[in-house]
């Protein structure tokens, strides 16, 4: 199953790349200079009915971005590529002092990558704000109103993902003008989210619409997990019907530098970070492991000339897509709610279902409670490697037991210690990232209220 609304965006951007050879072929230098209408979508067309596929294909678009990044000139990361290089998935391989600080954890809230990133992601917010709200008023039945909620839900929950608690969330006036907003602590994004997800399952399921029900239920029970462990077997219930096959998929296409896939950017073509291998000694061993699920390769040194540059075969050119929620991810939910239970044999055969799907060998009980954790975020590091979930998982990993977290000190699960990586020194001790200077045009805003997991 696929996001037809991406592949549809991107058939228009070719339609008109061939359009525009046409005219060329058929008219003089100086009639193709003479361009009556230089947009691609009129003013107009951004008013009534006619303007609701254009604000969802803007938001879908909005969101690639800020999901899975850009290519060429642009240079817009992503978040997949940022929180890639926060935890254990990226290593750095470049220059750049202002990403070498997200890679030790040590982020300075002057740092232009991340003002960027951060206007990126809230962008994609607004994008999905505009659309959904329009579609209420005009075809609030329509499948696109779903799709529009549930890419404005994840949109908050990757700012209650990624970001401290304390996240300014800006909206517009009924005349367009930008209206300064309020702080939203990390719970209230993560009710945000849930109530869109909770409105794109009923408009999806009214329609019959399977694919946006099932996105809208994954989405919900990521946003419930994320809350709290007590909302375990809420998040399994929905679910539950997920079928093992669902994928919605971002997609990414090699027709404008914007539409390219970002990790594919950074990483082969840049060669700015190199997939990790146990990144000082607490992370995850996405290549000696030598796993299916993180498959790479070697291409000779990074940016810096020094570094030694693995590439993920994951995203192996500009056009591919990246998977934003999936039956997997329904399985692993399902999971670990069983682990929650004391139920051992549901846990590990679920994950054993999972690995037999390719071809690796069946999990034995590792015997504790704690291992077991330890195991279930393993699977879930390999099976979601590079998807924008690792920071997530981290932090709930990380988070005090009475805060709905398990209780791992944040220094055993997030790369730390002595940082090998460009300048040395030692790891710092962020789990999330800061809201960057800038917001503090904002007069609402006054700074972060905590940087808790």
């Amino acid at each position: 199953m696929t996001n037809r609304t991406s592949r549809r965006a991107a058939a228009v951007g070719r339609l008109l790349v061939v359009a525009g050879a046409l005219v060329l072929g058929a008219c003089s230098v100086d009639k193709v200079l003479q361009v009556p209408d230089p947009d691609v979508s009129r003013p107009n067309d951004l008013t009534g009915v006619q303007a609701l596929p254009t604000l969802l294909a803007s938001a879908v678009g909005d969101f690639q971005v800020a999901f899975s990044g850009t290519g060429g000139g642009t240079g817009l990361e992503g978040l997949t590529n940022i929180s890639g290089l926060f935890t254990d998935e990226f290593f750095f391989s470049e220059t750049f002092p202002t990403r070498v600080q997200i890679d030790r954890r040590a982020i300075d809230r002057v740092n232009a990558n991340m003002r960027d990133i951060f206007f990126t992601v809230e962008r994609a917010r607004a994008s999905a704000l505009r659309a959904e709200t329009t579609f209420a008023k005009l075809a609030a039945t329509d499948t696109g109103y779903s799709e529009a909620l549930s890419i404005g839900g994840y949109s908050f929950l990757f700012l209650a993902e990624a970001y401290c608690s304390g996240v300014p969330v800006s909206g517009f006036d009924a005349a367009g003008k930008v209206v300064n907003g309020n702080p939203l602590t990390t719970q209230q994004l993560l009710d945000s989210a849930i109530n869109r997800f909770t409105l794109a399952q009923s408009v999806a399921a009214t329609k019959g619409n399977d694919r946006l029900e099932n996105l809208a239920r994954v989405g919900q029970a990521r946003a419930l997990l994320f809350k709290n462990n007590s909302q375990l077997a809420a998040a399994a219930a929905l679910v539950a019907g997920v079928p093992d096959d669902f994928e919605y998929r971002v997609f990414s296409s090699s027709n404008t530098d914007r539409q390219n896939n970002g990790i594919w950017e950074f990483n082969w073509n840049e060669a700015r970070w190199t997939q990790a291998d146990s990144e000082a000694k607490i992370g995850l061993p996405f290549r000696s492991a030598q796993d299916p699920r993180t498959p790479f390769l070697a291409a000779g040194k990074g940016f810096d000339r020094q570094t030694p540059l693995f590439v993920t075969l994951k995203y192996p050119d500009r056009d591919a897509s990246v998977v934003l929620a999936d039956g997997v991810e329904a399985r692993l939910i399902e999971a670990e709610n069983a682990l929650s239970q004391n139920d051992v044999a549901t846990f590990l055969g679920i994950l054993n279902t999972l690995r037999a799907g390719v071809s690796l060998a069946p999990l034995a009980d590792p015997g504790t409670q704690a291992a077991r954790v330890k195991l279930l975020f393993h699977e879930r590091g390999f099976w979601l490697y590079l998807t924008n979930h690792r920071l997530g998982d981290l932090r709930r990993l990380s988070r005090a037991v009475a805060d709905g977290g398990y209780g791992f000190a944040a220094n055993t699960v997030f790369p730390s210690g002595a940082y090998s990586g460009r300048g040395g020194g030692v790891y710092g001790t962020d789990v999330n990232f800061p809201i960057p200077v800038e917001e503090d045009n904002n007069p609402n805003f006054h700074g972060c209220i905590d940087r808790n997991p």
